[in-house]
């Protein structure tokens, strides 16, 4: 087994339980979506969607790390990350490289948001809410590939 594979290995084992504590942290995150009160989040509130967005942040960072690591296994272009992306979606991991960006700048942007804007803050839990599912099924997809392409995993 090469490097890069043992490599390809350790990250999804590392994503699996990435992806355990992500679905963990959503379903505490379900319930504050609902509250039209923002201003008055207890603290408990606070820290789940804390954790949630780190959980969400993480995971996509390291899917694209894996992803990385996949395509250097196979000879890839990875001296730019939208080559990687491209890729993947030539692989059908991903649906598309434009949504994958729209889920980092999502990302970004619920990283950078002041909390004195509960709306705000809402609109973007809420998309990390609706895009975690899509993130779950890229992974999904990436493991069904690295069965298939490197049995030896």
């Amino acid at each position: 087994m090469t490097e890069q594979l043992k490599l390809i290995r350790l990250r999804l084992e590392h994503l699996s339980r990435m992806y355990e504590y992500l679905k963990y942290s959503l379903s505490q995150v379900e319930p504050v979506l609902l509250l039209n009160d923002w201003a008055s989040l207890s603290p408990d509130q606070h820290e789940s969607l804390a954790a949630f967005r780190v959980r969400f942040s993480e995971f996509q960072e390291h899917l694209g790390k894996t992803m990385r690591s996949i395509a250097i296994e196979d000879e890839q272009d990875v001296d730019r990350f939208g080559a990687v992306l491209v890729f993947m979606e030539r692989l059908k991991i991903i649906d598309s490289a434009d949504h994958w960006k729209l889920i980092l700048e999502l990302r970004n942007a619920v990283n950078h948001e002041y909390e004195d804007d509960g709306a705000r803050l809402a609109e973007l839990f809420e998309l990390m809410v609706s895009e975690t599912p899509t993130l779950a099924g890229y992974f999904m997809r990436l493991q069904a590939h690295c069965a298939s392409a490197y049995p030896l995993l």
